[in-house]
Order: structure tokens, then C-alpha cells, then sequence
């Protein structure tokens, strides 16, 4: 199981880790209150800057180190431009900016879009902090989504490009719907594609009804882009497969929301995905994806390949709830949890129920040696649980099976007969 990554200036980082964000506001209430907000909801850390000058001499120190700029602007200088000095600053540096303004007005719209802003949000909304932590955390997002941008005109591809790269895309681009498809082939993490309708060779739909033969609709997004003026452009592109669809010439913001909107849908798809598929106190596999990935993994084995399956058991856990009570156990199955996942990081590791679990391995060393298996074993010998001043160690008993069978079912039941041996033997005993 993988954490979540995502990925800021050409590097991953993981959910242990937090964003830095560079608050610019005069008004220390409003500043104070929203880093509040901002830390306590999101994995960031605030900084804030109450004046142009201290602004610039943190981003002058070191500007890569944040990742989004907040600011606001001064409605009474916006007819001398004044009013943009701090979102102007901002964009000397790179930093994509979220502005909060007082009212909304079509010219400063205008305004801000021309410049280096994510987005805007009207101070005093009740929803205005909300807005502005689920933008942030839908930008986080989006460092670790790929997108393909398909279109044979190099102006399109490059305003497409710039746009989303300001909302931390990772951009790639092809020309045409075959080397589309192609560049799917090769970069299966791409989660996002704009696709134009007119190219040479294979056109936009051709390409979307191609694509979904082998990439679904709640695994990859299509939107259909065009600059024709016939409504029949957007009913082809639907019915060939695409998620959604955009005209030409589109703003920014139409762009964003209609990007926003369909991978929000694809984050709720793949959390319910999730939800159904992990066991909910260990964080492990659950026994139905178990069972329904292991048989999968045995179908399409090739001859003379090696599987392994192992079942584990943790000794005396009845004693371990009634003893110390049932908030001890789930600290145990959690702490069993834990060095599962850093032992068997490549396999399909599974809590199938209470405190039994399984491994599903294709690594050729268990052939010839349970040695690592038994390393585990003694890892969890050594093991200590803490809770409230009590220091408690546990053993674990581990039944393996490598001979591939007819189906899971068999290898799972030839691991659990040797399982019980290794009970039967005195516990804390590995067999095979």
C-alpha cells in the first residue's frame, strides 16, 4: 500500500509532509484568523507577511520555498493600478496567487486573470475560508495529476499548457490522436486529457472512442474541446465517451471549474473505490480484494512462475482483549498492520478478520528460503506496543504455502493447515 504522493517543483512529497504558504495582508485579524483556518484543515504552514517589504525579503531569501501566494488588493488604488502591487509581487516570483478582494467587479476579474492568480474569492462570504481551503487542497491535488493536452495547433497546446500549469498540472502533449493514444500507452499515470476536435490523421473523437476501450470513464477524464460554433460538436463527443466537453474561446475560469468539477467527481469515485476495498481499523487490504485480486493475480500467472501465499495469526489475542481491554487489541492489529506494509511493500497484504491476515507474493525468494519470513517473524517478537505507561509484546504465528495451486482457495487452505501446525508446535513458529 503506497502513500499518498504529491509532487511540487519536479520532486514527490508525501502526506507527512507540509506546503508552505505566504500570506500577505494588512489586516492582522482577517491574516490570523484564515492561517488558522488554513493549518488546522490542510497539511500546510503559514507564513505571514503584513507588508510589501517583508514580502519580498522572504521570497528574496527564498522563493521556491512557498508553494501557493494569498494576498488581497485595494479597491480604492484600482484605477491606477496600484491595487495589484502585492498580486504583482507575487508573480515576480512565480508563486501562484489566491486573491481575496472585497467586492466583485468584472474589471478587477479582468485584471487578476492577466496576471500570475489561481483564483479569487470575496472577503466576507461566509464560505470565503472554506473556498479558499478546498482550492488550495484541490491545487495540492494536482501536483500529482498528469494531463495530456491534444491539439495540432502549437498556440492552443501552449495556452492550455500555461493555464495548467498554474494550477500545478504536470502538463504532456501530442499533436494528434494517435500519438495520443501512444503517449497513454507509454505514461499510464495520465489522468486528465484535452482533446481538440479537428486534427489531421485520427480526429478528437476517433480518438476518445478509442481510448475507451482500454481506459474507463472513472479512470480517466476526456474533456472535448472545440472552437466550432455547431452544438452537434458537444453531443459527438459525449456520445463517443468523453466526461465532459468545452467551446472555444474559453476563460480561465471556465476552464478551472469544469476541471475542478470532473476530478473532484474522479477523487469521490476513487475513495469509494478505496473505502470498498480497505479493511478500516488496519488500513490494510480487505479479505474481498484479497480474494478477488489474488484469484486475478493466479489467473494470469504464467507458467512455471512463483506465488506465495502466507496466512498470519496473532498468539493469545483473546488474552490480549479481555487482559487489557478491546482500544489495546485494535493499538496491536494496527501496530501488526504497520510492519506488514513495511515488510511486504511489493505484495498484496490483507486483514481478512480479527486479528488473522494474509500476504499474496510473486518474489521467487520464498522458494527457496522462508528466512525473511521468519526475519518478520522475530521483528514482531521484538516488538513493542506503548499505551499509557504499558510497554506490551506479542508474537505472531505464519503459515506459508509455494506451490501454486488450482486456484487461491487451495493455497490459502494449504497455508492455513501449516498456520495451525505452527500453532500446534508452541506458537511464534513459522512453517511451510
Amino acid at each position: 500500500m503506497q502513500q499518498l504522493k504529491f509532487r511540487k517543483g519536479g520532486r514527490k512529497y508525501n502526506n507527512q509532509e507540509k506546503f508552505n504558504l505566504l500570506l500577505l495582508g494588512a489586516d492582522v485579524s482577517y491574516t490570523s484568523v484564515l492561517k488558522q483556518v488554513l493549518e488546522s484543515r490542510l497539511p500546510v504552514i503559514v507564513t505571514i507577511a503584513y507588508t510589501l517589504e517583508q514580502a519580498k525579503k522572504l521570497l528574496q531569501q527564498d522563493s521556491k520555498e512557498f508553494f501557493i501566494g494569498i494576498t488581497s488588493i485595494d479597491i480604492a488604488s484600482f484605477l491606477d493600478l496600484s491595487a495589484f502591487k502585492n498580486v504583482d509581487l507575487l508573480g515576480e516570483f512565480n508563486l501562484p496567487v489566491i486573491v481575496v478582494v472585497d467586492q466583485y467587479e468584472d474589471d478587477i476579474r479582468d485584471q487578476l486573470i492577466k496576471r500570475h492568480v489561481i483564483d479569487y474569492v470575496v472577503k466576507g462570504n461566509k464560505f470565503d475560508s472554506t473556498y479558499i481551503c478546498d482550492l488550495i487542497a484541490r491545487v495540492i491535488k494536482n501536483c500529482d495529476i498528469k494531463v495530456l493536452v491534444v491539439d495540432d495547433s502549437k498556440v492552443s497546446r501552449f495556452v492550455l499548457a500555461r493555464e495548467l500549469a498554474l494550477q500545478k498540472f504536470e502538463v504532456v502533449h501530442s499533436s494528434n490522436g494517435g500519438d495520443a493514444l501512444k503517449t497513454l500507452h507509454e505514461q499510464p499515470d495520465i489522468k486528465l486529457v484535452l482533446v481538440d476536435s479537428k486534427m489531421p490523421g485520427m480526429d478528437g473523437y476517433a480518438f476518445v472512442e478509442e481510448a475507451r476501450h482500454n481506459y474507463s470513464k472513472d479512470k480517466l477524464i476526456i474533456i472535448g474541446v472545440s472552437g466550432s460554433s455547431d452544438p452537434r460538436i458537444a453531443v459527438k463527443f459525449l456520445k463517443a465517451g468523453a466526461n465532459d466537453f468545452i467551446a472555444k474561446p474559453f476563460n480561465y475560469e471556465m476552464l478551472l471549474c469544469r476541471i475542478s468539477r470532473n476530478l473532484d467527481m474522479l477523487d469521490a469515485i476513487e475513495l469509494a473505490r478505496s473505502l470498498s476495498n480497505i479493511d478500516y481499523l488496519s488500513g490494510l487490504y480487505n479479505r474481498r480484494y484479497f480474494f478477488e485480486q489474488g484469484s486475478k493475480l493466479l489467473a494470469s500467472l504464467e507458467s512455471n512462475s512463483p506465488l506465495t501465499v502466507m496466512m498470519m495469526d496473532i498468539d493469545n489475542f483473546k488474552k490480549i482483549n479481555d487482559g487489557h481491554g478491546h482500544d489495546v487489541g485494535d493499538l496491536v492489529i494496527k501496530n501488526f498492520a504497520n510492519l506488514l506494509k513495511n515488510q511486504f511493500p511489493d505484495d498484496i497484504v490483507a486483514r481478512i478478520g480479527g486479528e488473522e491476515f494474509a500476504v499474496i507474493s510473486q518474489s521467487p525468494q520464498y522458494l527457496k528460503s522462508l528466512n525473511r519470513v521468519d526475519a518478520f517473524r522475530k521483528k514482531v517478537e521484538n516488538e513493542q506496543v506503548h499505551l499509557d505507561g504499558l510497554i506490551l509484546q506479542y508474537t505472531c504465528c505464519i503459515g506459508v504455502c509455494n506451490v501454486v495451486g488450482v486456484d487461491l482457495d487451495e493455497m490459502v487452505i494449504q497455508a492455513d493447515k501449516n498456520l495451525y501446525i505452527a500453532k500446534g508446535a508452541g506458537k511464534n513458529q513459522v512453517r511451510g
